[in-house]
Formats: C-alpha cells, sequence, structure tokens
C-alpha cells in the first residue's frame, strides 16, 4: 500500500464544485484515453501511465489501467473510491480531498491510498513512488489552473 498526502494552494474558482463533476475532473487524469460517466458519482476511466526508461524495465513503456470510480461528498470534503485492472492485476485507489475556501483562492489538503499489489513488488515500491508523484504534480497542475 502506498500512501500520498500534501496540501496545494489552487486558484480555480469553484474548486468544490469541479472536484465533484466527473467530466469537468477526469480532463485533469493523465493520459485519459476513455472516459464513461455510469450516474454523478459514478464512473469509468481507463488511462495510461507512462513507465520511465531509467526504471530499466525497457519490455513496458505504459501500463494500461482501467478504473471504476464512485465519488462521494460532505460538506467541504470529496471522497472517490476506484478499483480496477491493470496486467490482469487488481488495483484499489481512495482519495479524500477537503477543500477551504480562502479568500482569492482554496486550499486544498488531500490524501491517497494506493493498492498495486503485486505491480508494486514487480516494478518496485521506489519506482512507483517516482511515478506516482510525476501523476500527482500533472494532476495538480491541471486542477489548479482555472
Amino acid at each position: 500500500m502506498i500512501e500520498l498526502s500534501g496540501q496545494n494552494q489552487v486558484k480555480r474558482s469553484n474548486l468544490l464544485a469541479f472536484l465533484k463533476d466527473p467530466s469537468a475532473f477526469s480532463k485533469c487524469i493523465p493520459n485519459l484515453e476513455s472516459l464513461e460517466i455510469k450516474s454523478p458519482d459514478e464512473f469509468v476511466a481507463k488511462f495510461k501511465v507512462e513507465v520511465p526508461e531509467e526504471m530499466g524495465v525497457t519490455y513496458l513503456k505504459n501500463i494500461g489501467i482501467k478504473m471504476n470510480f464512485t465519488m462521494s461528498s460532505n460538506n467541504n470534503i470529496v471522497t472517490m473510491h476506484g478499483e480496477g485492472r491493470s496486467m490482469g492485476l487488481k488495483v484499489k485507489i481512495d482519495i479524500t480531498i477537503e477543500v477551504i475556501e480562502q479568500e482569492g483562492y482554496s486550499l486544498m489538503n488531500w490524501k491517497a491510498q494506493v493498492d498495486i499489489g503485486m505491480l508494486e513488488r514487480m516494478l518496485g515500491k521506489e519506482n512507483i513512488n517516482k511515478f506516482s508523484n510525476d501523476i500527482i504534480s500533472k494532476l495538480l497542475t491541471c486542477v489548479s489552473s482555472s
């Protein structure tokens, strides 16, 4: 299990509404290939994770992942739970985002728990942490742009 967390200042107006809308928020998922919105709080996303060459896994350039997500919100907190498969292996992610409105910006406190099971053992936790942080950086950059 990989645990990541952070706090970011975001200048996007209506950040909470943006995070609650799968069709808007999903545009920030790096390498998104397809999105199927099943309901206002459930969607399926198919995306790729690029495997950096320096990981030394020459036979693997990217990893395709298809995940079913459910979302819920309570006041200023949005939670997302995703389950899916990659290379025939189970993948789970739980994300909690708290939005605190400030004057001129929002403060976003987030945490994620990612369970990629055998993929972590195959690629190594250090390597997974490196490209997880890259994905999160791209995601946050997108969310932060208004």
